[in-house]
C-alpha cells in the first residue's frame, strides 16, 4: 500500500527553495504565496505553508507545500482536502488513520498519497512525526476541512 516516490523529496525541496529565477518564472500569473519560518529549525507543530502557488498548465488548481509536524501521541482532528495529497516522512512515525481502511504506520523514509477528500485523522508515533506534505489542490478552496466526530 506504500507508494516510494524517490524523485518526490528532491523536487519538492527544489520546488520549496526560493529564488530570483523562480519569481521572473511567474511573472504575468497570480502571485506566489512564500510563507516561511527562517528563525526556526523545526517549525511548530502543525501544517507550515512553504508554498501556494498556481499550477499553470492546469486551469483551476494549485500546488501546496506544507512542512508538517505532528508531535509524539497527538492526533490531527479528522478532515479531509479537496485535492489529492502526497507526502514523504521526513523524521519519526505516524499512524495514518483514514476512514473505511485499515490503519497504516509511516516512518522516516516512506511515502503515501492520499486520494481526494479521504476523510484522516494522522497520529504521531512514539517519537512524533515531521513530513513534507505536496498537495493538488482546487484553487480558492480551503486547505483542509474539519470532520465533526462520529
Amino acid at each position: 500500500m506504500r507508494l516510494l516516490l524517490i524523485s518526490l523529496p528532491i523536487g519538492l525541496c527544489a520546488a520549496a527553495a526560493p529564488s530570483a529565477a523562480h519569481d521572473s518564472h511567474h511573472a504575468g500569473h497570480a502571485p506566489v504565496k512564500h510563507t516561511q519560518n527562517d528563525d526556526a529549525e523545526v517549525p511548530p507543530p502543525g501544517s507550515n505553508q512553504r508554498l501556494r502557488a498556481p499550477i499553470t498548465i492546469a486551469e483551476g488548481l494549485e500546488v501546496i507545500i506544507s512542512d508538517v509536524v505532528i508531535p509524539a501521541g497527538a492526533a490531527v482532528p479528522r478532515h479531509y482536502h479537496p485535492g489529492e495529497e502526497f507526502l514523504y516522512v521526513l523524521e519519526g512515525s505516524a499512524v495514518h488513520v483514514q476512514e473505511g481502511q485499515a490503519d497504516i504506520t509511516l516512518s522516516a523514509g516512506d511515502s503515501y498519497v492520499i486520494p481526494p477528500r479521504a476523510i484522516h485523522s494522522p497520529r504521531g508515533g512514539p517519537d512524533g512525526a515531521r513530513a513534507v506534505v505536496f498537495r493538488v489542490h482546487v484553487d480558492g478552496q480551503p486547505e483542509r476541512i474539519l470532520v465533526p466526530e462520529e
